[in-house]
């Protein structure tokens, strides 16, 4: 509401102090300023009919404060409500995307499961051919430590026992300089090879340290079965790193 100065026509000292009571209670604000003022109306003989519509618009304007206050304590009790509920939201969504995430690394594990059966049974690379499977390296924490993984396999249509060594080593760099670390230069067993032995497949596992300054660039399996009828296999992994 657009407030106009009212004009008071009366000459004497008491219109004058009357007057500056007006302009001083207009100048405090809405709240405050209405109340006080209309106390001193009361007070007041009323003599002019603007001082009636001030009162009166006062009177409005402390009922519009009121209903404002009233409103105000609406919306705060409505926000606390809409907080509350946005917590409840933003728990209920994190639930679901680990729900999805977990779907998702359950569907990854299926799939490469499924990759892996076919690749048994399948007869494309001959019957009794050795292979190297799901291989897999992963970061454990320690400086230098890591967790490799990896699946031997043959067809699954051969009665074969496939048995014989398995060799380890990785290939990369040092201070500039190409170096080779085979398998007891890296795990605490020292151990030249591993055994091979299975009939359709063996997982193989375990970890390795790698020295300070050194940087891998391949991952070397190499597989020499005693049975000369099955060849021997070699494979170069890039050090691709999960975890």
């Amino acid at each position: 509401m657009k407030y106009s100065t009212p004009k008071i026509v009366q000459t004497n000292r008491r219109g004058r102090y009357l007057w500056a009571l007006v302009l001083f209670g207009l100048g405090i604000g809405i709240g405050a300023g209405a109340g006080w003022y209309l106390g001193i109306l009361d007070r007041q003989p009323v003599a002019d009919t603007n001082l009636a519509t001030l009162r009166s618009e006062a009177a409005s304007q402390r009922e519009r404060i009121e209903q404002l206050e009233s409103e105000k304590s609406s919306l705060q009790e409505q926000l606390a409500v809409l907080e509350r509920a946005s917590q409840v939201d933003q728990e209920a969504t994190r639930q679901v995307r680990e729900q999805l995430n977990s779907f998702e690394q359950e569907r990854a594990q299926l799939e490469e499961e499924l990759s892996f059966l076919r690749t048994m049974v399948s007869t494309a690379d001959g019957k009794g051919a050795l292979q190297i499977q799901r291989f897999k390296l992963e970061s454990v924490g320690g400086k230098g430590l890591f967790r490799y993984s990896f699946t031997v396999t043959q067809n699954m249509q051969t009665d074969t026992v496939a048995s014989g060594s398995i060799f380890l080593a990785v290939d990369g760099t040092q201070e500039g300089e190409a170096r080779w670390l085979p398998l007891r230069e890296i795990t605490e067993e020292k151990a030249e090879k591993l055994k091979m032995q299975f009939k359709h497949f063996q997982d193989i596992e375990g970890m390795i340290r790698l020295p300070d300054g050194f940087r891998p660039r391949k991952f070397i399996v190499e597989l020499k079965p005693s049975n000369k009828k099955l060849p021997e296999v070699k494979e170069r992994f890039d050090w691709v790193v999960t975890g």
